[in-house]
């Protein structure tokens, strides 16, 4: 992002949702700068001062919201105690929130997740997000950089294809809990007991 010499909060918060209602509204290839522009009610050269091109403005909006949303859920996960509760709970908050956050709701779009994975999820920033969130919720485990990174890309594809990919069967919290204890920890080389996975179940 450019430098802008009369930085201003308000207008670059007013390109940036600008930026993601255009991309909603009709894909990232069809939108332009002066599409964003005219959304935000500025000028093309007000959105220069501010970004370099269309693809900095999305990038920008999804990697602000994700830090914002990272720092929710590492408050929300830090409480539980077992490597297996912080991944459970991870993913309930996750599916429920997520759809919900400025931005980042673009994930729950099959259309417009492509969108998130080239502009954030894939870049430095976005794999940096996504690697301290799991680094605190396998802490106290000997977890290599390697697997570290095996085991974000594998929940990381999980999470998406349950938002983007509609199930024929509604599952109920309590289900859907036990759907990953079931798939999704055993991928992640976790097998918990029979009495946590009911501890896990119940939430």
């Amino acid at each position: 992002m450019k430098p802008a010499k009369n930085h201003n909060i308000d207008t670059q918060g007013r390109i940036v949702e600008a930026a993601v209602q255009c991309v909603k509204r009709w894909g990232i290839e069809k939108v332009t700068l002066n599409d964003i522009a005219k959304e935000a009610g500025v000028t093309r050269p007000t959105v220069y001062s501010y970004f370099s091109n269309r693809d900095e403005v999305v990038q920008f909006a999804l990697l602000q919201s994700a830090y914002g949303f990272a720092q929710k859920l590492l408050r929300h996960i830090e409480r539980y105690e077992s490597v297996e509760c912080r991944v459970i709970e991870a993913m309930m908050f996750s599916l429920k929130r997520l759809p919900h956050e400025p931005s980042l709701e673009l994930m729950s779009d099959s259309g417009l997740a492509n969108i998130m994975n080239e502009h954030a999820l894939r870049t430095k920033e976005g794999n940096d997000i996504r690697r301290s969130i799991f680094k605190l919720i396998f802490k106290g485990m000997n977890v290599d950089d390697h697997e570290l990174d095996e085991i974000v890309e594998v929940t990381s594809r999980f999470l998406l294809s349950l938002l983007t990919i509609k199930s024929e069967k509604k599952r109920s919290d309590a289900e859907m809990r036990a759907f990953l204890c079931r798939r999704l920890l055993p991928a992640l080389g976790l097998t918990p007991s029979a009495a946590t996975i009911a501890k896990l179940v119940k939430g």
